[in-house]
C-alpha cells in the first residue's frame, strides 16, 4: 500500500463511493467544493466505535480526536455554529446540556432543572406571552380536585388504585354557602367517604393530594 505523505487538495468536488448525489449538481449546475462521502466515515478516535450492534454504529461517528499535533486538543467532537436539524429521532446517552430547548413534545424519565418554566399564548393581549412555573414538593405529587354537591362520597379517578399510595392521601374540603362540619370518614376502595353535621346536604369544592407508588420516593438531598 502506497502511503502519501503530501496535502491532498481538491479544487473540484470530492466523491468517495458510487452514489450519484444529484442534490451536488451536473454540469454547469455542479456545487464546486462540495462534498460526497458514501460512508460510515469515522472522525477522531476510532477505536470509540468497536464492531458492535447496529445502534452502536453510524453513518458518520465523531469522537474525540488523538492528534496531538493540534494545540490546543479540541474539547468537542463536533461543533455546529448556527443551525443543526435532526428530522427524526435525538439520542443522548448522558447528557444534554443546552440553554434553551424549543420543541413540540418532549419524552423523557426525568427533567432536573433549577425552576421549571413554560410559557403560553397569552389569552387577553395577543402581543404577549404568559410565563408560568411548576409547583414544587419534596414528593412526586399529584392532585385531583372539584366540588361535591348532594353526595357523601368523592369518587377517585380510576387508575389512581394503582398510581398512589393510598395512605398518602390528604383532603382539603371547603363548604360552600354554609358551614358544614364536614369531616373524612374514610378512604378505602378508591373512595373518600364523607360525614356533614346533622347529615344535611353536603356542597364542598375538594383538593385531594397523593404521592406516586409507580415509581420510585423521591430523593430530595442528592450529591
Amino acid at each position: 500500500m502506497s502511503q502519501n505523505n503530501t496535502d491532498l487538495y481538491v479544487g473540484k468536488r470530492l466523491f468517495v463511493g458510487d452514489g450519484k448525489p444529484e442534490v451536488l449538481g451536473r454540469a454547469e449546475a455542479e456545487v464546486q467544493g462540495s462534498a460526497y462521502v458514501e460512508g460510515p466515515i469515522i472522525a477522531g478516535d476510532p477505536t470509540k466505535y468497536p464492531p458492535g450492534v447496529p445502534t452502536d454504529l453510524a453513518t458518520a461517528m465523531f469522537a474525540e480526536t488523538k492528534n496531538y499535533m493540534m494545540k490546543p486538543i479540541p474539547f468537542y467532537s463536533l461543533m455546529v455554529q448556527t443551525y443543526a436539524r435532526i428530522k427524526s429521532f435525538l439520542k443522548v446517552d448522558k447528557l444534554l446540556s443546552v440553554e434553551k430547548i424549543k420543541s413540540k413534545i418532549i419524552y423523557t424519565e426525568v427533567i432536573m432543572a433549577k425552576h421549571k418554566n413554560f410559557v403560553i399564548d397569552h389569552p387577553l393581549k395577543k402581543d404577549k406571552k404568559l410565563v408560568h412555573s411548576c409547583l414544587e414538593g419534596p414528593e412526586n405529587g399529584v392532585y385531583f380536585r372539584g366540588r361535591l354537591t348532594n353526595r357523601t362520597e368523592i369518587q377517585l379517578p380510576s387508575y389512581w388504585c394503582e398510581l398512589v399510595d393510598e395512605k398518602t392521601i390528604t383532603v382539603q374540603l371547603q363548604p360552600i354557602g354554609s358551614h358544614q362540619d364536614i369531616i373524612v370518614k374514610r378512604i378505602g376502595e378508591n373512595r373518600i367517604w364523607l360525614q356533614s353535621r346533622g347529615g344535611m346536604p353536603i356542597d364542598c369544592y375538594y383538593h385531594v393530594y397523593a404521592e406516586r407508588r409507580d415509581i420510585p420516593k423521591l430523593q430530595t438531598e442528592i450529591d
